[in-house]
């Protein structure tokens, strides 16, 4: 019978050019998602001068990222980096893909109920008791930020006053375009 050989996952750290070989993985897709949606990338904090280390899994030549959303967002094709391949499991993946962005949220000042309302959405129940051993609640955040419930709520009411109108469909401008000249 022949020995199977079990892939042996280096630890040792790689210098790789980014290109096309450089993914999000699927576990992280979501809070990698959110990431690009609602958080803005702070270009003057990512600087050439260091080496940026990545820790990646790596499936058939393909390195996925799961983590550090700020400094993968800030990658140019071409641009050299130091990966470290892991072997992790899809649960600790996920797991740490959106500590990773639960992690950004805490540092954003003011809070902004958008991004709250958008993680707590797509964040499995699972994984919110994983990251915080009960379900995910906006006062949770506010412990762990140090702030008073006024803070979101006073947030949360700027929001809803910059919500815009929705604009009426073509059709109904110019129906009320033709009311108005025959009146």
């Amino acid at each position: 019978m022949a020995k199977r050989k079990k892939k042996v996952v280096r630890r040792s750290v790689k210098s790789i050019i980014v290109k096309d070989n450089l993914m999000v993985h699927e576990c992280a897709v979501k809070p990698y998602q959110i990431f690009c949606e609602f958080f803005d990338a702070k270009v003057n904090a990512f600087s050439t001068d260091s080496s940026l280390l990545l820790e990646v899994v790596e499936i058939d030549e393909q390195y996925y990222f799961f983590e550090d959303f700020t400094d993968a967002c800030l990658l140019l094709n071409g641009t050299e980096i130091s990966i470290r391949r892991v072997g992790l499991s899809k649960a600790e993946i996920e797991r740490r893909a959106w500590s990773c962005l639960m992690n950004e949220f805490t540092d954003v000042d003011p809070i902004n109920p958008r991004i709250f309302e958008a993680i707590k959405s797509s964040m499995p129940a699972q994984m919110q008791l994983a990251l915080f051993h009960k379900p995910l609640t906006i006062q949770h955040i506010l412990d762990i930020k140090g702030l008073k419930r006024h803070h979101y709520d006073y947030q949360t009411s700027l929001y809803r006053n910059q919500q815009h109108t929705k604009i009426p469909p073509f059709s109904e401008l110019i129906a009320e375009v033709r009311y108005d000249n025959n009146n």
